[in-house]
């Protein structure tokens, strides 16, 4: 397992138990999925449906975004060493799908559960 998926399955069990997460994942019924296609490590993809943010391994048949890259930016970003539009400026991640926007929205899950965790 890749330290980007690690990272990332940490920060969901996080972020599916704080509410004030669960308030980014739940509002406009957002429904996402992220499909990670990195460079070093094996594709995942992260579904928020419901409120609750799953992993789950291989590649995803309708993304409605495709993350590239290096896993080192995902997994500092999950772990709140910087932030996705910061992996974005230094090019080690590209979103070749979809809108910038829904990434954002994710770290700001991130940042709400990271918070809550302190």
């Amino acid at each position: 397992m890749g330290e980007a998926r690690a990272e990332s399955e940490k920060i969901l069990k996080l972020i599916n138990d704080n509410p004030k997460a669960q308030k980014i994942l739940v509002a406009e019924n957002w429904n996402v999925i992220f499909q990670f296609d990195l460079k070093t490590e094996e594709p995942f993809y992260i579904e928020v449906k419901n409120g609750k943010a799953n992993l789950t391994s291989g590649k995803h048949s309708n993304p409605s975004l495709l993350i590239t890259g290096d896993g080192e930016g995902i997994a500092r970003s999950s772990r709140g060493q910087g932030d996705f539009t910061h992996a974005i400026s230094r090019e080690q991640i590209e979103v070749k799908n979809g809108k910038v926007m829904e990434l954002i929205r994710y770290g700001r899950a991130i940042a709400a559960a990271l918070k809550g965790k302190k």
